[in-house]
Protein backbone atom coordinates (compact mmCIF):
# COMPACT_ATOMS: atom_id res chain seq x y z
CA UNK A 1 0.00 0.00 0.00
CA UNK A 2 1.46 3.41 -0.96
CA UNK A 3 2.34 5.68 1.91
CA UNK A 4 0.07 8.64 2.51
CA UNK A 5 1.34 12.12 3.10
CA UNK A 6 0.59 13.36 6.62
CA UNK A 7 -1.61 16.42 7.08
CA UNK A 8 0.26 19.61 6.27
CA UNK A 9 3.05 17.76 4.45
CA UNK A 10 2.56 19.77 1.25
CA UNK A 11 3.32 23.06 2.98
CA UNK A 12 6.16 21.48 4.95
CA UNK A 13 7.69 20.21 1.73
CA UNK A 14 7.38 23.59 0.01
CA UNK A 15 9.10 25.29 2.95
CA UNK A 16 11.78 22.56 3.10
CA UNK A 17 12.56 22.58 -0.64
CA UNK A 18 11.35 25.82 -2.25
CA UNK A 19 14.00 25.71 -4.98
CA UNK A 20 12.84 22.26 -6.11
CA UNK A 21 9.29 23.60 -6.36
CA UNK A 22 10.61 26.62 -8.27
CA UNK A 23 12.41 24.33 -10.73
CA UNK A 24 9.14 22.57 -11.53
CA UNK A 25 7.32 25.92 -11.80
CA UNK A 26 9.97 27.15 -14.26
CA UNK A 27 9.55 23.95 -16.27
CA UNK A 28 5.76 24.40 -16.42
CA UNK A 29 6.16 28.04 -17.43
CA UNK A 30 8.70 27.40 -20.20
CA UNK A 31 7.06 24.19 -21.42
CA UNK A 32 3.62 25.67 -21.97
CA UNK A 33 5.04 28.96 -23.26
CA UNK A 34 6.92 26.93 -25.88
CA UNK A 35 3.97 24.71 -26.79
CA UNK A 36 1.23 27.33 -26.91
CA UNK A 37 2.81 30.78 -27.02
CA UNK A 38 5.57 30.01 -29.48
CA UNK A 39 3.21 28.34 -31.97
CA UNK A 40 1.20 31.56 -32.13
CA UNK A 41 4.43 33.59 -32.18
CA UNK A 42 5.67 31.73 -35.26
CA UNK A 43 2.46 32.44 -37.18
CA UNK A 44 2.35 36.09 -36.12
CA UNK A 45 5.91 36.75 -37.28
CA UNK A 46 5.18 35.31 -40.72
CA UNK A 47 5.79 31.57 -40.61
CA UNK A 48 3.12 29.21 -41.90
CA UNK A 49 0.76 27.30 -39.64
CA UNK A 50 2.40 24.11 -40.92
CA UNK A 51 5.78 25.39 -39.72
CA UNK A 52 4.30 26.22 -36.30
CA UNK A 53 2.85 22.71 -36.00
CA UNK A 54 6.11 21.14 -37.16
CA UNK A 55 8.03 23.24 -34.63
CA UNK A 56 5.99 21.76 -31.78
CA UNK A 57 6.92 18.27 -33.00
CA UNK A 58 10.57 19.31 -33.15
CA UNK A 59 10.23 20.68 -29.62
CA UNK A 60 8.87 17.41 -28.26
CA UNK A 61 10.68 14.64 -30.08
CA UNK A 62 14.32 15.34 -29.06
CA UNK A 63 13.14 15.73 -25.48
CA UNK A 64 12.39 12.02 -25.21
CA UNK A 65 15.67 10.97 -26.78
CA UNK A 66 17.77 13.28 -24.59
CA UNK A 67 16.46 12.13 -21.22
CA UNK A 68 18.86 9.16 -20.89
CA UNK A 69 21.76 11.58 -21.43
CA UNK A 70 20.30 13.99 -18.88
CA UNK A 71 19.91 11.11 -16.41
CA UNK A 72 23.49 10.04 -17.00
CA UNK A 73 24.71 13.62 -16.41
CA UNK A 74 22.67 13.79 -13.21
CA UNK A 75 24.28 10.56 -12.00
CA UNK A 76 27.86 11.46 -12.96
CA UNK A 77 28.08 15.22 -12.32
CA UNK A 78 26.64 17.87 -10.04
CA UNK A 79 22.85 17.80 -10.02
CA UNK A 80 22.72 21.50 -9.22
CA UNK A 81 25.18 22.13 -12.05
CA UNK A 82 23.03 20.22 -14.55
CA UNK A 83 19.98 22.19 -13.40
CA UNK A 84 21.80 25.50 -13.82
CA UNK A 85 23.14 24.53 -17.26
CA UNK A 86 19.68 23.46 -18.44
CA UNK A 87 18.12 26.71 -17.23
CA UNK A 88 20.84 28.78 -18.88
CA UNK A 89 20.68 26.80 -22.13
CA UNK A 90 16.89 27.21 -22.26
CA UNK A 91 17.17 30.94 -21.53
CA UNK A 92 19.78 31.58 -24.23
CA UNK A 93 17.82 29.52 -26.76
CA UNK A 94 14.59 31.44 -26.13
CA UNK A 95 16.47 34.75 -26.35
CA UNK A 96 18.06 33.71 -29.67
CA UNK A 97 14.80 32.81 -31.46
CA UNK A 98 13.76 36.38 -32.48
CA UNK A 99 17.13 36.96 -34.11
CA UNK A 100 17.16 33.82 -36.28
CA UNK A 101 16.06 34.01 -39.92
CA UNK A 102 16.60 30.46 -41.13
CA UNK A 103 13.74 28.07 -40.39
CA UNK A 104 16.26 25.25 -39.97
CA UNK A 105 18.15 27.27 -37.34
CA UNK A 106 14.90 28.13 -35.57
CA UNK A 107 13.92 24.46 -35.46
CA UNK A 108 17.36 23.47 -34.16
CA UNK A 109 17.21 26.04 -31.39
CA UNK A 110 13.61 25.09 -30.64
CA UNK A 111 14.71 21.46 -30.17
CA UNK A 112 17.32 22.69 -27.68
CA UNK A 113 14.56 24.56 -25.82
CA UNK A 114 12.57 21.34 -25.53
CA UNK A 115 15.50 19.32 -24.25
CA UNK A 116 16.74 21.98 -21.81
CA UNK A 117 13.39 22.90 -20.30
CA UNK A 118 12.11 19.32 -19.96
CA UNK A 119 15.40 18.38 -18.33
CA UNK A 120 14.57 20.85 -15.55
CA UNK A 121 11.77 18.53 -14.46
CA UNK A 122 14.09 15.52 -14.67
CA UNK A 123 16.55 17.38 -12.44
CA UNK A 124 13.88 18.25 -9.89
CA UNK A 125 12.52 14.70 -9.78
CA UNK A 126 16.01 13.24 -9.38
CA UNK A 127 16.87 15.55 -6.50
CA UNK A 128 13.46 14.90 -4.93
CA UNK A 129 14.01 11.13 -5.00
CA UNK A 130 17.50 11.52 -3.60
CA UNK A 131 16.55 13.70 -0.63
CA UNK A 132 13.07 12.67 0.41
CA UNK A 133 11.16 9.50 1.22
CA UNK A 134 7.80 8.40 2.55
CA UNK A 135 5.17 11.06 3.13
CA UNK A 136 7.50 13.91 2.19
CA UNK A 137 8.21 12.24 -1.16
CA UNK A 138 4.46 12.03 -1.76
CA UNK A 139 4.07 15.68 -0.72
CA UNK A 140 6.94 16.61 -3.04
CA UNK A 141 5.34 15.00 -6.06
CA UNK A 142 2.03 16.68 -5.21
CA UNK A 143 3.76 20.06 -4.91
CA UNK A 144 5.45 19.45 -8.27
CA UNK A 145 2.04 18.90 -9.89
CA UNK A 146 0.77 22.11 -8.33
CA UNK A 147 3.89 24.06 -9.36
CA UNK A 148 3.72 22.75 -12.93
CA UNK A 149 0.07 23.80 -13.14
CA UNK A 150 0.78 27.29 -11.84
CA UNK A 151 3.75 27.63 -14.20
CA UNK A 152 1.59 26.46 -17.10
CA UNK A 153 -1.01 29.13 -16.40
CA UNK A 154 1.73 31.74 -16.19
CA UNK A 155 3.27 30.48 -19.44
CA UNK A 156 0.10 30.49 -21.52
CA UNK A 157 -1.64 33.52 -20.04
CA UNK A 158 1.52 35.56 -19.67
CA UNK A 159 2.80 34.98 -23.18
CA UNK A 160 -0.62 35.58 -24.71
CA UNK A 161 -0.96 38.87 -22.86
CA UNK A 162 2.54 40.01 -23.80
CA UNK A 163 1.92 39.16 -27.43
CA UNK A 164 -1.22 41.29 -27.47
CA UNK A 165 0.08 44.17 -25.35
CA UNK A 166 3.63 44.51 -26.63
CA UNK A 167 4.51 42.41 -29.68
CA UNK A 168 4.99 38.78 -30.70
CA UNK A 169 8.74 39.10 -30.09
CA UNK A 170 8.02 39.77 -26.43
CA UNK A 171 7.11 36.09 -26.03
CA UNK A 172 10.51 34.41 -26.51
CA UNK A 173 12.34 37.36 -24.96
CA UNK A 174 10.20 37.35 -21.80
CA UNK A 175 10.45 33.57 -21.40
CA UNK A 176 14.21 33.74 -21.94
CA UNK A 177 14.57 36.51 -19.38
CA UNK A 178 12.35 34.60 -16.95
CA UNK A 179 14.52 31.50 -17.31
CA UNK A 180 17.64 33.62 -16.93
CA UNK A 181 16.34 35.11 -13.67
CA UNK A 182 15.42 31.60 -12.49
CA UNK A 183 18.92 30.33 -13.36
CA UNK A 184 20.61 33.16 -11.47
CA UNK A 185 18.46 32.44 -8.42
CA UNK A 186 19.20 28.70 -8.56
CA UNK A 187 22.92 29.52 -8.89
CA UNK A 188 22.85 31.27 -5.53
CA UNK A 189 20.27 29.08 -3.78
CA UNK A 190 21.28 25.57 -4.81
CA UNK A 191 18.48 22.97 -4.90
Amino acid sequence: MPERAPAGALLRFISAAPILVLIELAFGFADIAAISGMAVYFVRVGHSEAFAAYAITVLSLPTAFAQPLVGWLLDKTSRAGVTICCGLLGAVAFLAIPFLQSEAAILGVFAIIGVATFALSTCALTILGERFEGGMLVAGTASFSLAYSIGSVMGSTGTGSLMDWISPRAVPISVGLGLLAFTILVSFKRP
